[in-house]
């Protein structure tokens, strides 16, 4: 079996011959991890690791974008969006923060319309397509802007959450121009895929972690109708739809249900997403992506700790199908190589 048939059976809720697995970590992990096996690319690791899934984009070739360094010796850089984001040592690790909202300068609907949207034009298509004869037997994902999350990004949080409250045509602009950049950019890559593009995953933290950051009637007023026009899309090119959200987002999955959604990831340890729970209330309706915890157990477990909850989740998700494996976010500095180790030898 294949990893793209194994991937493609799982979401399926069909018996694969062993769970599937994904890999995602920071920079500074797989810089690690590379000199830890005295590897030269990020490809031997997910080889050493057998992961089933690739995750590819097309390289930008738009408008030359800024990047500086500020007073403090940080490097800052605009990306296509306009958002300046600023890159900061942790200790551990490069994070990124944005410092520059270019969207809260803008008052009125003329403001949004005159504000440089990004175009689909921007990015190289053909050259994704070739990258994609790299892998013909992996599972490959492409996505990573949604509906709202990159909003967040262009307009800061208050002021968005302020315009869905009381400015609803407003906020609709912005959503609704994001979505129409999304649906034209993600169409030319699935039509550059020709069909080998397996799940569509845009990216849309709507939790907390202990609750949905806004209400349900909220997120079907501004999000259902363009989650399904996303999912739709993906359909139509014979991909699975995966939708990211960190955080407490129990709420709503009957609502991505309800417009398709195919698999839902990551599964964190928060409340309403225990695996016994989401298994039995929508696992035949569902796939799930993720679950092995990066707040605790990955970081400050043992390997066997690893290993047994990593058996508790390939047990409970992956009965019937419908699962694959992966940390709860990407590894993070704080994640020991052994820990890794454990979980992927746990399949």
């Amino acid at each position: 079996m294949t990893s793209k048939e194994r991937v493609r059976r799982a979401i399926q809720h069909q018996a694969t011959d062993r769970v599937p697995a994904d890999f995602e970590a920071v920079g500074v992990v797989m810089e690690k991890l590379q000199k830890h096996y005295g590897f030269a690319e990020p490809e031997q690791v997910l080889r050493h690791f057998d992961i089933d899934v690739r995750a590819l984009g097309p390289r930008y070739i738009g408008p030359e974008r800024r990047r500086w360094q500020d007073t403090d010796g940080c490097w800052i850089e605009e990306n296509f969006w306009g958002t300046w984001n600023k890159t900061v040592w942790t200790g551990k690790e490069w994070n990124g923060h944005a410092v520059h909202f270019p969207l809260d300068s803008c008052e009125t609907l003329e403001d949004l319309d005159r504000y440089e949207w990004p175009s689909a034009d921007w990015f190289d298509y053909e050259g994704f397509r070739r990258d994609l004869d790299r892998y013909p037997d992996k599972a490959i994902t492409v996505g990573h802007e949604g509906p709202f999350q990159v909003a967040c990004f262009l307009r800061s949080m208050e002021k968005l959450f302020v315009d869905m409250a009381l400015e609803p045509e407003f906020a609709h602009r912005i959503y609704d121009r994001m979505v129409a950049f999304e649906l034209e950019h993600y169409e030319r890559l699935l039509q550059a895929g020709e069909g080998r593009i397996d799940i569509l995953r845009p990216h849309d933290d709507y939790g907390t972690q202990i609750s949905m950051l806004f209400s349900l009637d909220l997120w079907r007023e501004y999000f259902r109708d363009n989650t399904r026009k996303l999912v739709d899309l993906a359909h139509k090119y014979g991909a699975f739809y995966m939708q990211h959200s960190c955080g407490a987002v129990c709420p709503i999955i009957p609502e991505l249900i309800a417009c398709g959604v195919d698999v839902l990831e990551p599964i964190q340890k928060v409340a309403g997403l225990e695996p016994e729970a989401i298994k039995k209330a929508y696992g035949d309706k569902l796939a799930f992506h993720g679950g092995i915890d990066t707040q605790g157990v990955l970081p400050f477990g043992t390997p066997e700790e690893v290993r047994r909850e990593t058996r508790k989740y390939i047990d409970i998700l992956g009965e019937g199908g419908g699962y694959i494996l992966m940390a709860s976010q990407g590894f993070e500095g704080d994640v020991p190589i052994e820990n890794i180790e454990a979980m992927y030898a746990e399949r």
